[in-house]
């Protein structure tokens, strides 16, 4: 149908618009869904189905409900969340992440930045770490995006979560996955 074809071409459109806006390679990285957790709670229900009891994930005390409730609904499934804590000064513990990120971490999720206290968080330290045990990043840049240019390749991230409407867009969350991840997701 012509209907078709012409919605097919608009989120065509979108998706490479999203790719250059985040740095990503080309659309075909880039999935759109209602929300950012709308999202993460897709990314961690196929997780649920890759991952075994006893592996872990990785999140933080700063984090937003968005990236924190779709994997701690992981441990229904036996996987272990631990969480870095946040210092009072409303940073990150960066040695409470080193003690708790090891060898069976499979994903690390983690915010670009804090909508409530705008601490923007060492993400290249948080990548080293995340690559040195060979967990997955993902990153919710939900607050960062607005604020901040994002490119993903610089950030070496595997995911990337935003919403359009925090930078002037529709209500519509977006999905950077480095390219052939989704592919091994259930």
């Amino acid at each position: 149908f012509i209907t078709s074809s012409l919605t097919d071409a608009v989120v065509d459109e979108t998706r490479a618009t999203m790719a250059c806006f985040l740095g990503a390679n080309h659309g075909g990285e880039i999935s759109l869904g209602a929300n950012m957790t709308s999202l993460a709670f897709s990314l961690s229900r196929a997780f649920a189905r890759l991952f075994q009891p006893g592996d872990e994930v990785l999140i933080t005390q700063l984090d937003h409900e968005g990236n924190r409730g779709p994997w701690l609904a992981l441990r229904e499934r036996g996987i272990i969340v631990r969480e870095v804590r946040l210092l009072p000064e409303g940073r990150l513990d960066y040695e409470d992440f080193e003690s708790k990120i090891n060898e069976r971490t499979r994903l690390v999720a983690v915010g670009f930045s804090s909508n409530i206290l705008g601490t923007v968080n060492d993400l290249k330290k948080i990548r080293d770490l995340s690559h040195q045990v060979g967990a997955w990043l993902l990153v919710d840049a939900v607050h960062g995006a607005p604020h901040f240019s994002l490119d993903v390749k610089a950030l070496d991230c595997d995911f990337l979560l935003c919403s359009a409407y925090k930078f002037y867009g529709p209500h519509v969350g977006i999905l950077y996955a480095r390219e052939g991840l989704l592919d091994r997701l259930p």
